[in-house]
């Protein structure tokens, strides 16, 4: 990890418009359902490719600074990136992978209201844009554009989200509600050392301080529950369909064996990417990361040819799903706590594989942290796929060979012209703890050991 990148986990551990529009107001709260996920992917025109890649990384480039798009009128966004990738035929194509709050038309349509000049350039270069003739978007092109936008869609075929049922605009507010605390506790403990020492004294007064910067009452907002964090769900839906699959059984057994037979065949016939010590396009991808404490990766692969590899990783793909909707849904998958979105989506007709992580911390770290905490289910995934550490019995070895798996990686890694954060300062364990915060402001923790152990969230 780089020194600079440390330092800010530990710190923080005009363009024309679519229309002449009234002064914004303050958007309504949004419930649920907060951190979906949509993918749309759409072929580049002929030799449109170069002038379209400029654009996205000049975009990319200045997300703080004006452009044709205003990053932060965008209320639905938690994480979105448009990147171009290449098919199997080296054709580019054009990936738009955005997590959102509320419902896709809404997401949508608030993103080609708020940035129309960016939304027609970026598809202007792009196969079927239904106002490719127009100069301008008028009032009535948002809905043409989300429907070309639908026409587009690529279904996730496994999800994960870090806080289920947290919108963005929670999130940054959670976070306000926090820095108003700490300044609060740091200034008054540095005029008057030793007056906070006592919990409830100090919770009384950080309750009193909110109330009067008008900050207590969203900190006392009712959120969504955390979802339960079992499988029984799934199993009870399977259950009643068990007696009826017993009977075949003997043949599913039988079936099984011999796949495996043919599997580890395959395997020990498997070829594996050599190690490369400078990965194409290594400067190109350096470039685009450590920028903040987040980080994005954008990858794509060959999936192999055969019909068992393609149900076999529809299979993991599908159990993973699982286990990030009913299991995995506390802030950590499969042990890992730094990733905020992550999903894999099939494209080419189910040629290529497409993997997009929203994360926390160096590459380095994160790559480091799938090979502790998760290579199971990475190899299962990505053992399907050209080029990955050849693997044993499906999930065993592939990801644990630490060097060819960082190198296989960075060279299926695919440039990401733009990619935007809501909450760029922000980590998952500081997402979470700043919702512990508001928890305990909700409902004041009953016994002084509790309000410590609130405290120590500040």
């Amino acid at each position: 990890m780089s020194a600079g990148l440390a330092q800010k986990i530990e710190a923080v551990n005009g363009p024309p418009r679519v229309s002449e529009r009234a002064p914004r107001e303050a958007p309504a709260p949004i419930g649920p359902p907060a951190g979906q996920a949509f993918t749309g992917v759409v072929r580049v025109r002929d030799g449109h490719d170069a002038a379209l890649s400029a654009y996205l990384t000049n975009l990319g480039a200045n997300i703080g600074t004006p452009t044709d798009i205003p990053f932060d009128a965008l209320r639905t966004v938690h994480f979105f990136r448009w990147v171009v990738v290449r098919d199997t035929a080296q054709k580019p194509w054009l990936a738009f992978e955005t997590n959102y709050d509320g419902p896709l038309e809404e997401h949508l349509g608030e993103i080609v209201r708020e940035a129309p000049r960016a939304v027609h350039t970026i598809y202007g270069h792009c196969e079927g844009y239904p106002l490719a003739e127009a100069a301008t978007l008028g009032p009535d092109a948002a809905s043409r554009v989300v429907s070309y936008w639908r026409g587009q869609a690529v279904e996730s075929r496994a999800f994960y989200r870090a806080m289920t049922g947290k919108t963005a605009e929670r999130i940054r507010r959670e976070s306000e509600i926090r820095d108003s605390i700490e300044g609060f506790v740091d200034d008054r403990r540095k005029a008057s050392p030793g007056e906070l020492t006592d919990p409830a004294v100090m919770y009384d007064a950080i309750v009193r301080h909110l109330e009067s910067k008008g900050l207590l009452e969203d900190a006392r907002a009712k959120q969504p529950p955390l979802p339960v964090s079992s499988l029984w769900p799934v199993v009870l839906r399977v259950l009643p369909f068990v007696p009826l699959a017993l009977p075949l059984a003997p043949l599913a057994a039988l079936v099984a064996l011999s796949a495996y037979g043919v599997l580890r065949l395959k395997e020990n016939a498997d070829r594996q990417d050599d190690v490369t010590t400078e990965p194409p396009r290594i400067r190109e991808l350096a470039e685009r990361e450590d920028f903040q404490v987040q980080n994005q990766l954008t990858h794509l692969v060959d999936v192999k040819k055969g019909l068992l590899r393609a149900a076999l990783l529809r299979g993991v793909l599908g159990l993973i799903d699982v286990l990030a909707k009913y299991q995995f849904n506390q802030g950590q998958l499969g042990g890992i706590t730094t990733i905020h979105f992550a999903r894999w989506v099939f494209i080419d007709g189910g040629k290529r594989l497409l993997f997009f992580s929203n994360y926390d911390g160096s590459w380095e770290n994160y790559l480091g942290e799938f090979i502790d905490q998760a290579s199971v289910g990475l190899t299962g995934v990505w053992s399907n796929t050209v080029g990955f550490p050849r693997t044993k019995n499906l999930v065993e070895k592939g990801a644990t060979d630490e060097e060819r798996f960082k190198s296989w990686t960075r060279n299926h890694q695919v440039p990401t012209q733009l990619w935007y954060s809501a909450y760029p300062d922000l980590t998952v364990f500081n997402i979470a703890q700043n919702a512990r915060i508001c928890e305990g402001l909700a409902v004041k923790p009953a016994t002084t050991e509790a309000l410590r152990t609130w405290l120590e969230c500040i």
